[in-house]
């Protein structure tokens, strides 16, 4: 008997992540995948993308079709990175991001996409979620730039300028974004899971109805593994020294985001500055939320949801995660330690 076991990690801190992000896995998901005594055939691809790593697993489908899987897999994670990328100078996303202020600007169904999401999310977090926030992010040394000290107050009030989603304007007919600033658009608190999803719907247009698609530790399940059982994720203890999952969740037909603080700050003059930054005040939040797990239909709306809510701190967030009836589970710091609390959706899942 042969037992494999496959270690992802999920949710993250990207150089944008309301900050909204960083490369750094912030907390790991433990998927077993439990292959023993099992005569189901099934597949792994792996490989870079975006910043990160991917990784997938299909299961009920011949390893001989890996190939041509794979080639349209690949083709998939370029485009979308050349899409949302803000690493790649001429991106989608960054061509946006230069262009000539109040000018309607088309673009791709993917990219109006993906600003369509961030834009629901940051009405559901009353603007704490915000991918303009880009400026902040750079001016605080999250993002591109390197970190020069503290920021001054002016330089923060100046940066707050260029900040607030709705000072985009977005055409649905025309598929158009105006910029009434000179706002830099950051995706990749979203950019992620959305790529998940357009995996997992290339997937199953093929009609492939078992898979785990993950990518930076974003992830999308359907169906059931190697076993025939439900997929099971474990939620890792926020700690540097990874000890563990504290709670383990059995799911099938949905995706899966972390978003945390413990492992992407800097320390000036004995304070501590979260990555996470408030665009309401251009400050980085001190967050009681060590993380938040969400699980949702979408990845992209999970990814983007879980930036915000953890920046919203915990009562703010689990009151909307009861009033939206999102399944979600809490970290929340505690002085010397943590205490767990979960969302009435998240409760069928728990193990």
């Amino acid at each position: 008997m042969k037992i494999s076991y496959s270690t992802i990690s999920v949710g993250r801190a990207l150089p944008g992540k309301l900050t909204t992000g960083s490369f750094g896995a912030l907390f790991c998901f433990l998927v077993l995948l439990l292959t023993a005594c099992s005569k189901t055939e099934l597949f792994h691809i792996s490989g870079p993308t975006m910043g990160t790593r991917f990784n997938i697993t299909i299961v009920g489908v011949s390893p001989s079709r890996k190939p041509e899987i794979e080639a349209v897999v690949t083709d998939i994670l370029a485009e979308a990175n050349n899409i949302a990328s803000t690493y790649i100078p001429d991106s989608e996303l960054m061509r946006l991001n230069r262009a000539e202020l109040n000018t309607p600007i088309e673009v791709s169904d993917k990219l109006f996409d993906m600003l369509v999401i961030s834009g629901e999310v940051y009405e559901l977090t009353n603007g704490v979620y915000d991918v303009t926030v880009g400026p902040l992010v750079n001016l605080w040394g999250f993002g591109s730039e390197a970190l020069n000290g503290v920021p001054s107050d002016e330089k923060i009030t100046e940066t707050l300028a260029l900040v607030g989603f709705n000072k985009l304007h977005m055409d649905a007919e025309t598929k158009s974004v105006t910029r009434s600033v000179a706002s830099q658009i950051d995706l990749s608190s979203v950019a992620k899971g959305y790529a998940v999803d357009w995996v997992a719907e290339y997937l199953e247009s093929l009609g492939i109805i078992n898979y785990l698609v993950e990518i930076g530790g974003e992830l999308r399940v359907k169906g059931h593994n190697g076993e025939g059982e439900r997929w099971r994720i474990g939620i890792e203890s926020p700690s540097l020294a990874h000890t563990g999952a504290v709670q383990s969740v059995s799911i099938a037909d949905v995706a899966v985001a972390t978003s945390g603080d413990y492992r992407n700050f800097f320390d000036a003059d004995g304070i501590r500055y979260s990555h996470t930054i408030d665009p309401s005040t251009g400050r980085p939040i001190a967050p009681d939320l060590a993380s938040i797990t969400i699980l949702d239909k979408s990845t992209a709306r999970a990814d983007a949801l879980a930036t915000g809510l953890n920046a919203m701190g915990y009562e703010r967030a689990q009151k909307v995660c009861e009033e939206q009836q999102l399944a979600c589970f809490f970290i929340q710091h505690d002085g010397s330690g943590f205490i767990e609390h979960y969302s009435s959706a998240f409760k069928p899942y728990m193990q």
